[in-house]
């Protein structure tokens, strides 16, 4: 729990109040599934009660991610992860990028040390992510799929762009995807993609971003694992999508 010892700053999405206080009180032992972990950072999924979520939607279920921060000087004068991915998600937002929802952004510090910082968001239910489409992935073999998830995100990495930002950290196991139901697919459109982790999506300089643009867009795709042939069709489809107004 986020203590009065401590200075605490948090910034909360209209209407989660309660569902901020509700997640911050758990324990890791209390975590449906531990998504992600490593030494200094946990990403966890939580049940929230009914009662307290708005709408009050049943099975309704959150991500927390934590950290721990050990490096003294890093965050002395810059803010913390949580809340670089706070503004990432607003960034993206702004462009018109579908993302996971956030509920709520928070960080500790004792005078400018930072001790922690927890970013919580939306649980993202039926969905999986690119690594799906890679080698050992459960849909490796399903490569029209792939075509697709690849194109719809390098349409909205170009708009990105577009817009003065760069993702940072474009990788196909931040992107997510949900495929549609049968009623609805048509050719070419059996997915819909949901962006997460972007702590380090920001506006930069012409320069900069010219320079970034094009690795971050290389980095997907040999990620992505596609033949040579069907790399530069991709990479023909982002540029042209880039040159859009």
């Amino acid at each position: 729990m986020f203590s009065s010892y401590f200075r605490s700053t948090v910034r909360v999405t209209d209407g989660f109040q309660s569902v901020f206080e509700y997640l911050n009180r758990l324990s890791p032992e209390d975590a449906v599934e531990v998504l992600w972990q490593t030494r200094h950072k946990k990403v966890l999924r939580y049940q929230v009660l009914p009662e307290i979520v708005p709408g009050n939607i049943p099975g309704y279920q959150a991500v927390v991610k934590s950290y721990e921060e050990k490096r003294f000087f890093r965050y002395l004068f810059r803010a913390s992860l949580a809340y670089r991915e706070w503004f990432g998600y607003r960034n993206a937002a702004s462009c018109g990028i579908p993302a996971a929802r956030v509920l709520a952004a928070a960080e500790e510090r004792c005078f400018l040390y930072l001790k922690r910082s927890l970013f919580i968001t939306e649980y993202v239910a039926c969905s999986g992510d690119g690594d799906d489409f890679r080698t050992g992935g459960c849909r490796k073999d399903e490569s029209a799929l792939a075509l697709e998830f690849a194109r719809k995100n390098l349409a909205f990495l170009a708009k990105l762009h577009r817009s003065g930002f760069v993702h940072g950290g474009f990788t196909p196991r931040n992107e997510l995807y949900i495929l549609k139901p049968d009623s609805e697919k048509k050719p070419n459109d059996c997915l819909d993609v949901v962006w997460i982790d972007l702590a380090t999506c920001q506006k930069c300089s012409v320069i900069k971003r010219k320079k970034l643009q094009r690795s971050e867009m290389k980095r997907f795709l040999s990620l992505m694992e596609f033949s040579p042939e069907v790399r530069e069709k991709l990479q023909n489809f982002y540029f042209e999508e880039l040159g859009k107004k």
